[in-house]
């Protein structure tokens, strides 16, 4: 059987596996947005879809069990492993043997043992390297974990690969059922889906164009088809055409609670990365107008190209603090869609685990807060403003909103559209999907609504 063949640039010679011992560095010496990162990384390089499929899930895998990956290390090394690099490497060797099944053992422990002879610097670890995958095939890959009757957070933390103080925290508010089944949730990978465009191709031609690589429709609107195999957006030529977007159902979900109508002008305070502007800007039509609000201009880009590809004129992209918005009227209907911990989609962003604290969540509810002070500033009487998080926690949720209605009198928790099944909204009337339950993107919406002066 003949191996794949890489196609590089003049200025890329490496491997798959080297390319993710690369990408793993970057993360580690300026942890941050995982995609952002890897998009830096593959900017130069050319692979076939079969190897970058590869590197997405050695990378992602790696930083998503990178506990457990090191729990392994500790246990099949006999000294303190000191080097990050040898650290990087044996996570990339361990991960292929626990969670690549379709990678042979001879060829995880041969290929990443090449991997320290790429560099003079680390040529001399392939002994260590060799021996620790070799220990571990012997010992047919198992892995002793914590006693949970002597320490239960530090079982889960090693076992799920998440830190002590989400774990605590998650016990804590949800119990241990939920809180196992939101951990192994977070550790799968996440399924992707593609949202339909509402015009320029009927619902019938779309689905005949996609019925060999998704599954039914589902969703707001029957908008939403599961893709069946790993697919990156790139390959998928309906993406390129503006036909549709790359978008989970429970995006949808928020967006229904505007319940936008033909004709509104409407805001989106936190637009990027312009999924939800390009939906609104559909259901409102030509005759109406959405306004799109990002911080940074880099981000409100990813709106731009979105908008221009999906060939919709009713936006107006525009650069603006949401703190500070600079406008005079108002509008009837207001998205903020918060900038939050992201606990809820921890799954689609292994890397926030490693890099949020608990101190963030406290600094978040405050910028949220002031964000939702700045949107009902903007809302016309009757108007409707949602606020939305992808977080579960309940400082930028429920507090939040509970915070809001208190300081404003003007606005009231509304009754929500008919078109979101119950099973999303809680006893108190807000979207609330939960991974751990409707085994969805995590999700919380409110909507509310100005009182007529």
């Amino acid at each position: 059987m003949n191996k794949p063949r890489h196609r590089y640039t003049e200025k890329s010679t490496v491997n798959s596996r080297q390319l993710a011992l690369r990408l793993l560095t970057d993360f580690d010496k300026n942890p941050g947005n995982l995609d952002r990162i890897i998009d830096k990384g593959l900017a130069n390089v050319h692979l076939d879809h079969r190897d970058r499929r590869f590197v997405f899930e050695m990378v992602y895998g790696v930083i998503r069990r990178r506990m457990t990956l090191d729990h392994a290390m500790d246990q099949y090394v006999t000294e303190k492993i000191k080097d990050d690099t040898l650290k990087r490497i044996l996570r990339i060797g361990i991960y292929q043997l626990i969670y690549m099944q379709k990678v042979p053992d001879h060829a995880a422990v041969n290929e990443t043992v090449k991997l320290t002879r790429v560099d003079s610097r680390t040529e001399h670890f392939s002994g260590i390297v060799n021996a620790v995958m070799r220990a571990l095939i012997n010992n047919k890959k198992t892995i002793t974990l914590p006693d949970p009757q002597r320490d239960l957070v530090e079982r889960l933390s090693v076992e799920f690969s998440h830190p002590r103080w989400m774990i605590e925290r998650w016990l804590k508010k949800l119990g241990l059922s939920k809180t196992k089944k939101l951990l192994s949730f977070n550790n799968e990978r996440p399924d992707i889906f593609l949202r339909r465009k509402l015009r320029d191709i009927s619902r019938q031609q779309f689905e005949s164009d996609v019925r060999t690589i998704s599954e039914p429709a589902a969703g707001y609107l029957n908008l939403y088809y599961k893709l069946k195999k790993t697919l990156l957006p790139e390959s998928i030529r309906m993406i390129q055409q503006g036909m549709c977007v790359v978008q989970a159902p429970s995006s949808g979900w928020v967006v229904a609670l505007l319940d936008v109508k033909k004709g509104e002008h409407l805001l989106d305070m936190c637009s990027a990365p312009g999924g939800k502007t390009a939906l609104i800007s559909e259901l409102t039509g030509e005759t109406g107008t959405v306004v799109a609000c990002e911080l940074r201009k880099a981000r409100l880009m990813s709106v731009v190209e979105m908008v221009r590809r999906m060939d919709l004129n009713n936006v107006y992209p525009l650069v603006c603090d949401g703190e500070n918005l600079p406008f005079m009227g108002a509008f009837d209907k207001v998205l903020l869609d918060a900038p939050c911990s992201g606990t809820g989609v921890l799954h689609r962003h292994p890397e926030a685990r490693w890099v949020k604290n608990p101190e963030d969540i406290e600094k978040l509810a405050g910028a949220q807060s002031r964000l939702l002070h700045s949107a009902a500033s903007v809302v016309a009487p009757g108007g409707i403003l949602v606020y939305s998080t992808c977080s579960l926690e309940p400082e930028e949720n429920e507090l939040q909103v509970e915070a809001f209605l208190r300081s404003h009198p003007d606005f009231v928790l509304d009754r929500n559209p008919d078109v979101i099944p119950d099973k999303f909204i809680d006893d108190n009337g807000y979207l609330r999907i939960n991974p751990y339950e409707h085994g969805m993107d995590g999700m919380f919406g409110a909507r509310l609504r100005r009182l007529e002066q």
